[in-house]
């Protein structure tokens, strides 16, 4: 049974006050790394509760837009991965949020984590990460190993505390600040570059795009090598995630 739960906490008695909040909640999220938004869309599915906060605007690029995907699991099949994307993969950061799930996915079973990747991206991108994520979890090469990418994606985990995210498990994003939307003749639809916020790197905002191909009921990942590439290292021996 699906459960949803809508709320806005949006003062309409304020509006020309809103404008000048917006500017501050801007400056606030760009030094605090979190979004600061005014919604959210609560969403129970398969055993897995998932929440949207914020919006990204499907056709007109707006830079200052913040948002963020939880989800209380981790999907442990496909027809979970499915449902969850019949929910949030409608959204621009749906998409890429799913992304990172497919990721974790692929470390605790390779075969599982291909079927979502194909799901949830275009052809030509599944193959470029499917290459980097195998090289990525080979636990024999220790040097090149990184088997917390995914963790690393997710919001409160870094190399100084074992890339242990919070919990609900949650991928915080922005719309691209320098990057506007383009028209891709190639992919048949509107390209959206966004960028997820994460302590796993010397530079906090991890770039990719998304795209809602022409017939295609949802967006899906066009290109990612930002999230895949090596994290930094952390020291001793990763807790996977639960």
């Amino acid at each position: 049974m699906k459960m949803r739960r809508i709320t806005f906490a949006l003062a309409v008695a304020c509006v020309c006050l809103a404008g000048c909040d917006k500017s501050q909640n801007s400056q606030l999220a760009s030094a605090s790394g979190s979004p600061e938004v005014s919604g959210e869309v609560e969403t129970e599915v398969s055993g897995i509760t998932c929440e949207l906060k914020g919006k990204v605007n499907h056709d007109k690029w707006e830079a200052d837009q913040l948002t963020s995907v939880s989800f209380s699991a981790i999907p442990t099949t496909i027809e979970q991965f499915k449902a969850l994307q019949r929910e949030v993969g409608v959204e621009p950061q749906g998409a890429l949020a799913l992304q990172v799930l497919a990721f974790e996915m692929y470390r605790r079973d390779a075969k599982l984590g291909e079927e979502a990747l194909r799901l949830n991206n275009t052809q030509v991108n599944v193959q470029a990460t499917q290459l980097q994520l195998k090289e990525m979890m080979n636990v024999k090469d220790a040097f090149y190993s990184r088997p917390y990418i995914a963790a690393a994606l997710m919001k409160g985990a870094s190399a100084a505390n074992g890339y242990q995210p919070d919990k609900p498990y949650t991928i915080e994003m922005r719309v691209d600040p320098a990057k506007k939307y383009q028209e891709s003749q190639l992919l048949g639809g509107t390209v959206i570059y966004l960028q997820i916020n994460s302590k796993g790197w010397d530079t906090n905002w991890r770039g990719a795009e998304v795209v809602k191909p022409n017939g295609s009921d949802y967006y899906v990942v066009s290109n990612c090598p930002a999230l895949y590439t090596q994290c930094k290292q952390m020291q001793g021996e990763w807790q996977p995630l639960e």
